[in-house]
């Protein structure tokens, strides 16, 4: 049974700050997919595309574009071979009335260099969740969702912040007497 927006605020702040799993992803950073990459958003940095110049660094190996991790991190939709699920600690959350997302941006921070070889792991956590209206919506859930990258040390090298907010149909905001 779905609940009332403003109920699902309070069981969404139990599950702040729990992190999934880590899910392994199933290749190592690669010359040819930072290449593209860097092919994609005319970036020439010799650092990511010379293994000679990038060797001569104080890295020692061609690096990978910051923005570039997220497709090294972990699988993601339409990935294929599909991934064994991981632990969801969101699973335990009711849904609610409403369908519509809506992206509202992302953020990024970085914490180590990463580098052709490394092997990265990724863990997902629900960061905030809280009603703030919409035009459509005067109880729209917004959803603040951490992605934590880790090399194969462990170290966390990267977190992206995603923010969406969650909002009902007219149909569904007069429903609930919410109109």
């Amino acid at each position: 049974m779905a609940v009332r927006p403003e109920e699902m605020v309070e069981i969404a702040k139990k599950f702040i700050g729990l992190e999934t799993e880590p899910i392994p992803a199933d290749y190592p950073v690669e010359y040819e997919p930072i290449r593209r990459w860097c092919q994609m958003v005319e970036d020439d940095n010799p650092l990511f595309l010379d293994p000679a110049y990038a060797r001569k660094t104080k890295y020692g190996e061609v690096v990978c574009p910051s923005l570039a991790l997220s497709i090294f991190g972990g699988p993601g939709p339409g990935y294929f071979p599909q991934p064994p699920s991981a632990t969801n600690v969101l699973s335990g959350v009711p849904t609610t009335p409403g369908s519509s997302v809506v992206f509202l941006g992302s953020g990024w921070e970085f914490y180590k260099v990463v580098k052709v070889g490394d092997h990265l792991s990724m863990r997902s956590r629900l960061a905030d969740y809280y009603l703030k209206g919409l035009r459509f919506d005067p109880k729209a859930r917004w959803v603040r969702i951490e992605r934590i990258y880790y090399n194969q040390k462990g170290e966390k090298v990267a977190v992206n912040s995603m923010h969406h907010a969650l909002r009902r149909s007219p149909e569904e905001v007069k429903e609930a007497g919410d109109a």
